[in-house]
C-alpha cells in the first residue's frame, strides 16, 4: 500500500493515543512541527519537521533512534513503530514497518492494535 499523508497522520494520532512516559512532550513536539518526506519503500515512515523556533523541550539527548514499540495487527506480523530524533533531540522522523525486520510493504488495511513490546523499557 502507498504512503500518504493520510497514513503519517493516523500514525500520529495513534501515537498520541498511547501510554507513553514522554506522551507530554511528544504532543508538544506534534503540535509545533509537521510531517514531511513520506517514505516510499513500502514501509510507511516519514519524516517530521519541529519548527527551529519551536519552544518545546527535547526528546532526547541528540540525534539517533529514541523509542521503538512493536503492535500487534489485524494480520499475521506485528507493526513497528521507531521513533528517530534530530541533533536538538526533536522528533526527525518515524518508521512504521510491518514485521520485526520490514518483511513486506505496509498490507492494505492494516491495523495495529495491542501493544506488545517497547525500547528502552523505559524512556
Amino acid at each position: 500500500m502507498a504512503n500518504t499523508q493520510a497514513h503519517s497522520q493516523k500514525c500520529i494520532s495513534f501515537l498520541l493515543t498511547q501510554d507513553l512516559p514522554f506522551i507530554a512532550t511528544l504532543s508538544k513536539q506534534i503540535a509545533a512541527g509537521k510531517v514531511g518526506e513520506l517514505h516510499q519503500c513500502g514501509c510507511h515512515g516519514f519524516a517530521f519537521e519541529v519548527h527551529g523556533d519551536a519552544n518545546v523541550p527535547p526528546l532526547n539527548d541528540g540525534q539517533g533512534p529514541f523509542y521503538e514499540m512493536a503492535f500487534t495487527s489485524n494480520f499475521p506480523e506485528e507493526i513497528d513503530m521507531l521513533l528517530f530524533t534530530d541533533e536538538r533531540g526533536y522528533l526527525s522522523w518515524v518508521d512504521v514497518t510491518y514485521g520485526a525486520a520490514n518483511i513486506a510493504p505496509m498490507p492494505e488495511g492494516v491495523i495495529p492494535s495491542a501493544k506488545i513490546g517497547v525500547w528502552p523499557s523505559c524512556a
